[in-house]
């Protein structure tokens, strides 16, 4: 079962040592040479700890470097860990922080340490573990952050619990929960998960996606949800909760007046990204959603100035939540105590391989679900600068998901670019909380 990680795994050397027995000289060599080997790793080790414990030597710098910040210290006095393996390799610092977490070394007191996202030497699960999700800063990501329970597809059959995150394969899971698992949607009281996780053999497990194209997806289905077209017209004329809805949170948009401006309809939306062929032939909306947008910026223009206005704090829908949100206590922010996390973007082999450890084949093509649907807006007209922007509003999935950024998201720049700011880059916080626990965060 491939569960979505990026783990890094050691790049030492695996190939043979065998020796010829005709060749005493050989042996001797080899076994000092394993000797040194081991002896230059454990000094390695030990030097990475003596300049943890450094305040003031800057050793050097690296593509993913990791520096500490002494709570104490009123000056801000930062280190920076250099990579002491090759490139190929784990670098130091990463090996440092990812011991911190699994508690193979004590947390040093009154540190804050700054690291890349994607560079500990942990899956997503494991890195999720320790996630902190701040509700002061991030609360309106939460659905019901006050509630004491949360909807899941739980199957009692097969002792599973499907939590889902939207534009993550939510369709294609509750599908396979409800239609091969024997399961259905219920709300489960925070209480309950416990006890069936930690008493009963519980799984729980979701589907995570890479977050910069989830924000694509999760824009488009946001921007459609909330268009005029919502509030009358043919989308709600049979669908009086949806009218209802919309009503009701169409006041968010008050913030991006720009978004809908010269649309009303659905129809002047549709002329906007759907071939005029399939416009005149009449085929119907459904037919404008498996066709390439023909969007020629105007509607990339509009997202890329929302981009530039959201502060990535106060979603106007639901599909703009972070991922990580989907998987917390709502009260506190602390982590639902989730199995595994899969890969989105191989959904259904991932369903096939959980099915089939609980004894039940799924056959191919039989599990993906939901709409499949073009992006209405040109993607490929996105800027630079958009795609950092959008990279540092979602660094907490980034940083708790241990996912490695984006190309274009990797470095800092300190030049100006596609109009935009300066590009700082995108930072994780690890820390130690006065219960103990060493958590990860986005660096704010």
């Amino acid at each position: 079962m491939m569960i979505y990680n990026n783990e890094q795994t050691d790049s030492r050397d695996n190939s043979s040592n065998n020796t010829t027995p005709t060749s005493h000289v050989r042996k001797q060599k080899s076994y000092i040479g394993k000797k040194c080997k081991y002896n230059i790793a454990s000094l390695l080790l030990l030097v990475a700890a003596c300049l943890v414990g450094s305040t003031n030597f800057i050793v050097g710098h690296g593509a993913h470097y990791a520096h500490y910040h002494s709570l104490t210290n009123s000056t801000n006095q930062q280190q920076r860990l250099s990579s002491m393996f090759d490139s190929q390799g784990p670098t130091m610092q990463h090996a440092y922080l990812t011991s911190l977490l699994t508690k193979s070394q004590s947390y040093p007191p009154n540190k804050i340490f700054q690291f890349r996202p994607g560079s500990l030497l942990l899956s997503p699960t494991q890195s999720f573990r320790h996630c902190h999700v701040n509700m002061t800063t991030y609360g309106a990501h939460i659905l019901h952050p006050g509630s004491q329970s949360l909807l899941a597809a739980v199957s009692d059959e097969y002792s599973l619990i499907y939590r889902n995150i939207p534009k993550s394969s939510s369709s294609t899971g509750r599908h396979v929960i409800q239609d091969f698992l024997q399961g259905q949607d219920r709300r489960i009281k925070h209480d309950e998960l416990r006890h069936l996780t930690n008493n009963k053999g519980y799984e729980l497990i979701s589907f995570i996606r890479e977050p910069l194209n989830r924000f694509y997806s999760s824009y488009d289905e946001a921007y459609y949800r909330l268009g005029p077209w919502m509030g009358d017209g043919e989308i709600v004329e049979d669908k009086p909760k949806m009218k209802k809805w919309y009503h009701k949170a169409k006041h968010k948009m008050d913030k991006y007046p720009y978004l809908y401006e010269g649309m009303t309809t659905i129809t002047d939306f549709r002329k906007l990204y759907c071939p005029e062929y399939i416009l005149e032939k009449g085929h119907g909306f459904k037919k404008c959603n498996t066709v390439p947008s023909i969007d020629d910026g105007t509607l990339t223009k509009r997202f890329e100035q929302f981009v530039r206005d959201y502060d990535g704090l106060d979603p106007f829908d639901v599909h703009l939540h972070l991922q990580v949100s989907n998987l917390v206590y709502g009260p506190t922010g602390e982590p639902l105590p989730v199995t595994a996390l899969y890969n989105a973007s191989n959904a259904e082999r991932e369903w096939q391989n959980v099915a089939k450890s609980r004894g039940v084949t799924i056959p191919d093509g039989d599990i993906t679900h939901g709409r499949k649907i073009s992006r209405r807006f040109n993607v490929h007209l996105v800027t630079n600068g958009t795609k950092r922007k959008i990279c540092q509003l979602l660094a907490l999935d980034y940083c708790c998901l241990n996912m490695k950024l984006p190309k274009v998201c990797e470095k800092a720049y300190s030049v100006k670019e596609d109009n935009e700011d300066d590009f700082n880059g995108v930072y994780c916080k690890m820390r130690q909380s006065d219960d103990g626990k060493v958590t990860i965060e986005d660096w704010r």
